[in-house]
């Protein structure tokens, strides 16, 4: 059976490939349901909404009577948008309209409330609100009439009237010129499918030229969220076709040769880049290359005093003071790294990459070099102040100086650590940061976790036979003790180590197999025989599931907590370990700084816990209470650039596993690390490659 009908959209529900399945009622209060695929409606309907729909009435065995949807179109968006807008915007605070008036605002005008609004009509209003309140209303409005142009123009077409402000901010003047007379600027802001949606209800058809350019970039930026900044020809086709839901590739053929030559993405090799991420790519390629192009001999060679005479003066009063000899690489690493103006260091755990910085250091202040040292995370860095004895900072205070000009500007070397962990946009930052006749030192374990944005920077340099670097590989005999290392040595090349049930506290890496639910107590029977020993952590792959380490920690705290003072409605308990969830300058708190709760402090100014975080107590308010959480379990990614006494490590079946994460958390342990999970699970993650392989990168050196 046929069905037409106007709908006001009471229910939605999770759809199927992308499609939407919703109810609502029509205008004789029948009530119907329908589904509806991704082509025939473009983004699923809100609640609140009116829609125009028709299609075929179908019985299903379980549903009844469902209506599968052939053509929809917006007939009045939801009142959400505006409603949020009036009470959330500072501007509106203080009228005394809350909810229940913002309501009973859409209810009365529906989308002609914008319009009452910008023409200023009082009389209208006051049939919901007092004459005063009304007339403040409109005066608050007019004071942000831009913004709710803007507001009420992305309310017509379904988005987030979050999204006004940083329109503005791209396009100050004429904002809605600039949108309608090319409505795909959106996708900077929005997904592929409402705003094609949007545009074509501006009037734009299929074959616009406008629509051709947009789609290709939208497979590109869709290719960028999946970490790739270069996409085959093959695949960007087949992309494009998809997204203007065209059957031959003539007409994608037509939309990439078009952007091309707009310059709207840019050809590189045998495939296409976004132009954001090829500008990147290029100005570090070219800022590395003029760094090279300083090399030994010349005249931007840095240290221009007799080098090598300090550098063997220096080995050998390390060596003499420290009471260890260097070993050949290391020597080779610290040659490297105060003759050559770009240089990469890497290496595995325990292979010396620190004592490499202690000596380069030593040789910097004897020939009066400043030194910049930093890390991308606060932990990270204060675990480089530590082990150096140097000043470190984070990658964001080393750019927040150079925005203020306070970067030395003589002859710094610059030493970035964890530098594996560095996305294109951060690398694109720091090289235009960098002083004039600055030298850099990137040192790292292209093994370990690739950036979680976009690109491959380290990992290409760290291959690259143009680049001057050092593989130190030997283990130091204070590390090999441990067997951490040589297991270490075996996954990041892809070989299942034999690993070892476990049997108590001992120095080693182990493995207890289990899964489900008895995999939580298995951790907990870790725990317990490892009861009395300090420095114990667990690492989880990720926040949610039962292994993840929301699960673990409220686990672990209801345990520990049972009799000690608490703070239920935070989750926090004294005694609790915990995490620091930002960067605080101020307090010399960073993101990744653990400690442990040891006082909740009630008082007439109100509640706080006293802290001891990074080796200091800190006094913590409950406004605050939101930046630390749980830290029984915490993530490999927050635990990079820390290490711990004894690690263990849930391991299961899940798409972020792979070998880099397995290397990563097994090199957090110092003595002890067990593996506890799916030994299938591990042994498929250690002998896969990495999902960073799989990235498709333009940048080479």
């Amino acid at each position: 059976m046929r069905i037409s009908a106007t709908v006001s959209i009471s229910t939605v529900y999770p759809g199927t490939s992308g499609g939407a399945i919703f109810s609502g009622r029509d205008a004789a209060g029948a009530r119907l349901r329908f589904v509806a695929s991704r082509d025939r409606i473009f983004r699923a309907p809100l609640t609140g909404e009116v829609w125009s729909i028709a299609g075929e009435s179908r019985p299903h065995p379980t549903y009844g009577d469902q209506v599968h949807v052939e053509k929809a179109s917006l007939v009045r968006p939801t009142g959400r948008l505006v409603i949020d807008f009036l009470l959330k915007h500072p501007a509106f605070h203080g009228l005394g309209i809350g909810k229940v008036k913002a309501a009973r605002l859409w209810a009365e005008f529906g989308p002609d409330l914008q319009d009452a609004l910008f023409r200023g009509d009082v009389g209208k209003l006051t049939g919901v609100l007092a004459t005063d309140s009304a007339q403040k209303l409109v005066e608050a409005w007019r004071a942000v009439a831009d913004e709710a142009i803007v507001v009420a123009f992305l309310t017509r077409y379904g988005f987030d009237i979050r999204l006004a402000n940083k329109i503005r901010k791209v396009w100050p003047l004429e904002t809605l010129a600039k949108l309608r007379e090319n409505p795909y600027r959106m996708l900077a802001f929005a997904d592929w499918e409402k705003v094609d949606r949007m545009s074509r209800s501006l009037g734009v058809i299929r074959e616009d030229p406008r629509r051709q350019v947009a789609a290709v970039e939208a497979c590109l930026y869709r290719r960028l969220d999946a970490k790739h900044t270069l996409t085959s020809r093959a695949m960007l086709l087949e992309g494009v076709c998809g997204l203007m839901g065209a059957r031959n590739t003539d007409v994608a053929r037509a939309a990439v040769d078009r952007a091309v030559r707009e310059r709207a993405i840019v050809a590189a090799g045998d495939g296409y880049q976004p132009l954001g991420a090829a500008a990147m790519e290029n100005a570090i390629t070219n800022r590395l290359r003029e760094l090279l192009a300083g090399a030994p001999g010349s005249e931007r060679n840095l240290f221009s005093v007799n080098l090598s005479a300090i550098t063997a003066e220096s080995i050998a009063g390390f060596e003499k003071s420290a009471k260890l000899n260097l070993n050949a690489g290391q020597r080779s690493a610290v040659e490297m790294a105060v003759h050559q103006a770009f240089s990469v260091l890497t290496g595995g755990a325990g292979t010396g990459k620190t004592t490499v910085l202690q000596v380069v250091h030593r040789i910097a202040e004897q020939v009066g070099i400043p030194v910049l040292q930093m890390a991308l995370s606060g932990r990270a860095a204060q675990r480089m102040r530590e082990a150096t004895e140097r000043p470190a900072s984070t990658i964001a205070s080393f750019l927040r100086m150079a925005e203020r000009r306070t970067v030395p500007q003589g002859e710094p070397l610059v030493i970035i650590d964890e530098a594996s962990m560095l996305d294109l946009p951060l690398m694109y930052s720091i090289v235009r940061a960098l002083p004039a006749r600055a030298r850099l030192l990137l040192v790292g374990d292209p093994y370990q976790l690739p950036p979680i944005g976009f690109g491959l920077v380290f990992q290409v340099l760290a291959a690259s036979p143009n680049v001057p670097r050092v593989e130190l590989v030997e283990v130091h005999r204070q590390a090999r003790s441990s067997g951490i290392p040589q297991v270490a040595r075996e996954i990041r090349h892809g070989i299942v180590p034999p690993l070892s049930a476990f049997a108590g506290v001992s120095a080693g890496v182990s493995f207890v197999e289990t899964g489900g639910a008895a995999a939580v107590d298995d951790i907990l029977g870790v725990l317990r025989e490892w009861r009395g020993c300090d420095d114990v952590q667990v690492l989880g792959l990720t926040k949610g599931g039962a292994s993840g380490i929301r699960n673990i920690n409220a686990i672990l705290h209801a345990m520990a907590s049972a009799t000690k003072p608490k703070l239920e409605e935070w989750g926090f308990a004294e005694g609790d370990p915990i995490i620091y969830l930002v960067n605080d300058y101020q307090k010399e708190l960073w993101n990744g700084s653990l400690g442990r709760i040891e006082t909740i402090i009630m008082s007439d100014g109100g509640r706080s816990l006293l802290c001891f975080l990074d080796g200091a107590r800190r006094e913590i308010p409950e406004p605050e209470f939101h930046r630390i959480d749980l830290a029984y379990a915490i993530t490999v990614h927050k635990a990079q650039g820390s290490q711990f006494k004894r690690v263990i490590v849930p391991v299961f079946r899940n798409r972020l596993l792979d070998r880099t994460l397995v290397y990563t958390a097994l090199t957090r342990g110092v003595e002890q690390v067990v593996f506890v999970g799916d030994r299938h699970a591990f042994e498929a993650a250690v002998t896969a490659p990495p999902h960073s392989h799989e990235r498709h990168v333009g940048f080479s050196m």
